[in-house]
């Protein structure tokens, strides 16, 4: 469930270099959640599967994938599978991301990614709990306030979304786990999968 990459192609006027990717006909993840006015519980539960399956895909390959965001997952329901992951451009070996730069889109940057320490697996774990709470609600993450200083500060304090709606039990603690403070006590993307 990772997106398909076919090559690179170098436009003969421009000298601009262009990936050459399979193409998503439903746009990305944010995309799908505010088209549609109610996802099934089934429908829900598919997409957090394949985004779990393919996040394990990238972990199993011993890579992080430092961007994980609903911008980064399109939307691929005319296909055997409901959603792909895109843009690994800053995907990197988990072992060797020792620069403390800070990336991503702020409501799903992992608290210890905001205070400079190293992105690993459990990063991405992180926001893939914030994914699963974006799905449920069909609303984004902190979607009522700037995503700007403040909003890290609180996040670093502790600050997580809440669910809108009444959910199964099982994705309530699995989303807290995801969003534990201590990455050490996320789960793995296999886990998640399985």
């Amino acid at each position: 469930n990772i997106i398909k990459f076919f090559g690179i192609a170098k436009d003969p006027k421009t000298n601009d270099f262009m990936m050459v990717m399979e193409y998503a006909t439903f746009g990305d993840l944010k995309d799908t959640l505010k088209s549609y006015n109610s996802l099934s519980w089934y429908a829900k539960i598919q997409i957090l599967r394949d985004i779990a399956y393919g996040l394990n895909g990238i972990h199993k390959e011993g890579l992080a994938h430092r961007d994980f965001y609903s911008g980064n997952i399109l939307d691929n329901h005319d296909t055997n599978k409901y959603v792909s992951i895109t843009d690994l451009g800053l995907c990197k070996p988990a072992n060797e991301t020792n620069d403390k730069k800070v990336y991503g889109v702020l409501p799903y940057v992992a608290p210890e990614i905001l205070v400079k320490e190293k992105y690993t697996q459990k990063s991405d774990i992180y926001s893939f709990g914030i994914i699963i709470y974006e799905v449920c609600n069909e609303l984004p993450p902190h979607y009522d306030m700037p995503h700007e200083q403040e909003l890290a500060i609180q996040v670093c304090c502790g600050l997580r979304p809440t669910f809108n709606i009444k959910v199964p039990q099982l994705i309530e603690n699995i989303a807290k786990q995801c969003v534990d403070a201590d990455p050490l006590k996320r789960p793995t993307a296999e886990y998640l999968f399985d």
